[in-house]
C-alpha cells in the first residue's frame, strides 16, 4: 500500500510540476500585482532568497486587530500533498534576513495547505498566470485547497509590520516556502514584553540550515499556539532537530475536532475584520484555540484592550526591542480630522512618507507613523537606503 501511495504522488507531482506552486494571496503578499516584479510560486532559492523572496513592495496594506484572527488564502498549482505551515510577524522594514527578528504566533502541523494524496487537478489561473486549483472554502476540506483563520495574539504591539507565511511541503524536493504581507496592527498591547517572549521562526531547506525530511514535518519550538492537522512523520526531521511527542497546543488537545476546525478556548471570541483594496472585505467570528499568552488580561477576560497607538523601532540587535508610544488621538467633535502622528492618505496600501525618518501605510483612509529602519530614508513614497558619501538614497 505504501509503495502504491508512493507511486501515485510522484505521478500527481510530475503531472503539475510545470504549473508552479503555491502562494498566499489573502492577506495581499508584496508584489502581489501590478509590481515590476511579481511574488512567485516558487520555494526560496537563490532568485528568491530569504525573507519574503526578497520582496518588499506594497500592493495593498491589511489591518489586523490584535485579539482578533485574520483569513489566510492560498492560490496554486502544485500543493505537493500539504504540509506543515507556520505563520510569524515582524515589525523590521525592509523585512530583515535575520530569522530572530521573525516571531512564530501560529503553526499548523500538517494538513497545509491542503489535505491530499499529491497534487491537485489544475482548474485554471489568476490574473498574473498563477496556476490555481479547487477551493474547499474551509479548514477541513480534503483534495482541495484550505483557507484558515489564523488567530492574531492579543498581546501584539500595535505598529506597521510584516505577517509571514512558511510552508514545509510534504512530498516532493526538500523546500520551504515563503510570502510576506505589509499589515497594519492595531488594538495592541502597550507592553512589548508578549513579542519578545515569543518563539522565533523555523528556518530550514536554505544553505546555511538543516534538511527537513519528506513526510509531515514535526516544526521544532512551534509556539503554544497552533493546531495539529495530521499526525507528524517519523524522520520527517531529516538533519533538524528532532521533536518528541505531539505538541499539545493552548486551548486543544493538540488534534483537530470532529469538524477541523479549532478547539473552542473556554473564554475568548474572536471577531475578524480583513480590509484589502485587492479583496473585498470580510468580517467572520471563530472560536480560536488559542489567540495569546494566558498572562494577557485581554485573554482570560475576553475583553480587548483599547486601541494604543505605537510602534516598534527596528534596532540592529536581535535581543532588544524599543517600544516607542506616538500620541493617542484625542476625543474631538468628530469632524474627521487626522490626529498626531497620523494623516489621511489614499488609496490604501500607499506607503506614505512623514519626513525622512517616518513613514506610515495607508489603511482606512489613514497612516499612522512610525519610523524607518536605522540606515534608510523616506522619499517620495519610497524606502531607500541612505548613502553617506553621496547622501542620496537607493531604493529597496
Amino acid at each position: 500500500m505504501a509503495s502504491l501511495f508512493t507511486t501515485a504522488a510522484v505521478a500527481a507531482l510530475l503531472s503539475t510540476a510545470a504549473h508552479g506552486h503555491m502562494i498566499m494571496n489573502t492577506p495581499t503578499p508584496y508584489n502581489h500585482h501590478g509590481t515590476p516584479q511579481l511574488v512567485q510560486v516558487s520555494p526560496l532559492g537563490a532568485s528568491a532568497p530569504f525573507p519574503c523572496q526578497g520582496l518588499s513592495d506594497t500592493v495593498s496594506a491589511t489591518t489586523l486587530t490584535a485579539g482578533g484572527a485574520q483569513l489566510v488564502k492560498f492560490t496554486g498549482g502544485a500543493q505537493h500533498g500539504g504540509g506543515s505551515c507556520q505563520f510569524s510577524v515582524t515589525y523590521d522594514f525592509p523585512p530583515p534576513a535575520d530569522k530572530s527578528r521573525w516571531k512564530t504566533i501560529y503553526t499548523l502541523i500538517g494538513g497545509c495547505p491542503v489535505s491530499a494524496a499529491g497534487n491537485l487537478p489544475v482548474g485554471g489561473s489568476d490574473p498574473d498566470g498563477r496556476a490555481d486549483a479547487a477551493q474547499c472554502g474551509n479548514d477541513s476540506g480534503v483534495e482541495c485547497i484550505r483557507q484558515f483563520e489564523v488567530p492574531i495574539p492579543a498581546g501584539l504591539p500595535s505598529g506597521n509590520a510584516t505577517f509571514a507565511w512558511t510552508w514545509f511541503n510534504k512530498i516532493g524536493n526538500r523546500e520551504v516556502y515563503m510570502n510576506c504581507a505589509p499589515v497594519s496592527i492595531t488594538g495592541g498591547a502597550a507592553d512589548p514584553g508578549f513579542l519578545a517572549e515569543l518563539p522565533d521562526l523555523f528556518l530550514a531547506n536554505v544553505p546555511g540550515e538543516c534538511t527537513t525530511g519528506n513526510g509531515v514535518l514535526n516544526i521544532p519550538n512551534p509556539g503554544r499556539f497552533g493546531r495539529v492537522l495530521e499526525q507528524p512523520s517519523p524522520g520527517s526531521e531529516g538533519s533538524c532537530a528532532k521533536v518528541e511527542g505531539v505538541p499539545a497546543f493552548e486551548g486543544g488537545s493538540g488534534s483537530p475536532s470532529s469538524t477541523g476546525k479549532p478547539v473552542p478556548a473556554p473564554t475568548s471570541t474572536l471577531t475578524s475584520t480583513s480590509t484589502s483594496t485587492s479583496t473585498s472585505t470580510s468580517t467572520s467570528t471563530s472560536s480560536a484555540s488559542v489567540v495569546a499568552s494566558s498572562t494577557a488580561p485581554a485573554l482570560t477576560s475576553g475583553v480587548v484592550a483599547a486601541p494604543t497607538s505605537l510602534t516598534v523601532v527596528p534596532i540592529p540587535s536581535p535581543t532588544s526591542r524599543v517600544v516607542v508610544p506616538i500620541p493617542t488621538p484625542s476625543v474631538g467633535a468628530g469632524n474627521g480630522s487626522a490626529s498626531a502622528g497620523s494623516q489621511p492618505c489614499a488609496p490604501d496600501g500607499a506607503l506614505i512618507c512623514f519626513s525622512s525618518t517616518t513613514f506610515g501605510l495607508c489603511a482606512h483612509g489613514k497612516a499612522v507613523e512610525g519610523p524607518v529602519a536605522a540606515g534608510t530614508t523616506c522619499a517620495n513614497g519610497k524606502i531607500m537606503r541612505r548613502s553617506a558619501k553621496f547622501g542620496f538614497g537607493r531604493r529597496l
